[in-house]
């Protein structure tokens, strides 16, 4: 079996007026990660993502998914969507039915599955979001955060094994950005992968096992999220800022507070644990 969900090889994409969206994109999804792309507006990530789950075809070059090249059939795309799943950013481009449990209803009644298991994964679905109090809502009744939190359900409902979520913390305040992490704590498993496309660093940093970086439609760094931020000039380009957790950390050790060799923190409690076993006064 294949070690990687997607494979992109030399994938370019413009739209109808010309304009270049993604140039000789190349490109190894592997299973079982975490991973996040970071790029400002006009990066070209949300563009990737819509090509992950076949709603935009290549220009050129080749996608292919566990091992096959991607059809643009019906079917085919059909089949895909159920294992890639993705929840755009802007939540109302997502939900359409009168009520919140019939729009997470949606993709797993349109699966064909038995009236016991559709139940049983909105249950799930519910459940990993915690919007089993909203489920008799209108969805025109929601606010920001809860619209977000019903279109994941929808999603994770069909049961993916990829994960795409474009920009999940924009227009939610720190209270829901925080819990967005353990809402994907208990989606982690063995095999599925979940992909952020963010503006948030922090989150990033703290998260992603691998951090992707772009500009201009194309990947100028895949790799380590600590290695990313000793990379000046790349982060100068791609208008990235380093997270406050990872300065903070490198301005101990030049104070020699904190010693050379250790593992950076991740995270606030990290840094605070770590200050605490070294005995740091700040």
């Amino acid at each position: 079996m294949t070690a990687f969900y997607f494979k992109l090889n030399n994938l370019c994409y413009a739209y109808a007026d010309g304009t270049k969206a993604l140039t000789n994109i190349i490109l190894d999804i592997p299973k079982g990660k975490k991973i996040a792309i970071l790029g400002h507006n006009g990066a070209g990530k949300s563009t990737l993502f819509q090509h992950l789950n076949g709603i935009l075809k290549p220009t050129a070059g080749t996608i292919s998914f566990d091992g096959n090249e991607l059809q643009y059939s019906r079917k085919a795309l059909k089949a895909l969507r159920q294992q890639v799943g993705i929840v755009f950013q802007d939540a109302n481009n997502q939900l359409f039915s009168g009520t919140v449990k019939q729009d997470i209803a949606f993709g797993p009644l349109n699966l064909g599955w038995s009236t016991e298991k559709i139940e049983e994964k909105i249950a799930w679905a519910v459940a990993q979001t915690e919007v089993t109090d909203l489920l008799d809502k209108p969805i025109h009744f929601l606010s920001v955060g809860q619209k977000k939190r019903v279109a994941m359900a929808g999603v994770l409902a069909m049961e993916p094994t990829v994960l795409l979520l474009d920009e999940p913390t924009a227009g939610l305040d720190n209270y829901y950005a925080t819990q967005l992490l353990q809402y994907l704590a208990k989606l982690e498993a063995c095999e599925r992968t979940i992909i952020l496309a963010t503006h948030d660093i922090p989150l990033a940093y703290e998260w992603a096992d691998q951090i992707i970086v772009m500009e201009a439609g194309k990947i100028i760094y895949n790799g380590d999220p600590i290695a990313l931020f000793y990379e000046e000039e790349l982060l100068k380009c791609a208008h990235l800022e380093r997270p406050w957790v990872f300065e903070m950390a490198i301005a101990l050790q030049k104070k020699k507070l904190l010693q050379e060799n250790i593992s950076l923190p991740r995270s606030k409690h990290d840094l605070l644990q770590l200050i605490e076993q070294t005995n740091v006064e700040v």
